[in-house]
């Protein structure tokens, strides 16, 4: 299923949908248009959200290229590029810490217990307690 595809099937709009998955419309926008690929991230919110596992959106489109430069000309970064990339926020990462030092991550977690529609985490049980319909669950953490 695609982006579009989950959208349209639970009626959202693009701004919608974005408010949900904590992202802008435009990179929604981008996502369905192939301009884009989703980060693993966010493929994990709409994961965690819909339970639904997001295929690959159309390819991007080719841009056209002018007669090849120089190799070394071709390798460097421009400034304006090298500027991009400074920018570029991050996207934080989550770690979930025991109180006897092991760490995981969430996506480690959802990797664990599959396709639920909850996920209750106890560092003190060590234990990640899930819910899928009427049933229930748990893993080790560590």
């Amino acid at each position: 299923m695609t982006i579009r595809e989950l959208r349209k099937e639970k009626n959202l709009t693009q701004a919608e949908f974005a408010k949900a998955v904590g992202i802008g419309v435009s990179s929604v926008s981008a996502y369905e248009s192939g301009r884009a690929k989703p980060s693993a991230t966010v493929l994990a919110k709409i994961h965690f959200l819909y339970g639904v596992a997001i295929d690959e959106e159309k390819p991007a489109p080719k841009a056209k290229q002018a007669a090849p430069a120089t190799k070394a000309k071709q390798d460097a970064p421009t400034p304006k590029a090298k500027k991009r990339a400074a920018k570029k926020p991050t996207e934080p990462q989550i770690i979930i810490q025991s109180p006897l030092g092991g760490e995981i991550t969430p996506f480690a977690i959802l990797a664990r217990v599959g396709q639920v529609d909850k996920v209750y985490i106890r560092v003190d049980l060590n234990k990640a307690f899930w819910v899928k319909g009427t049933q229930t669950g748990s893993v080790d953490l560590w």
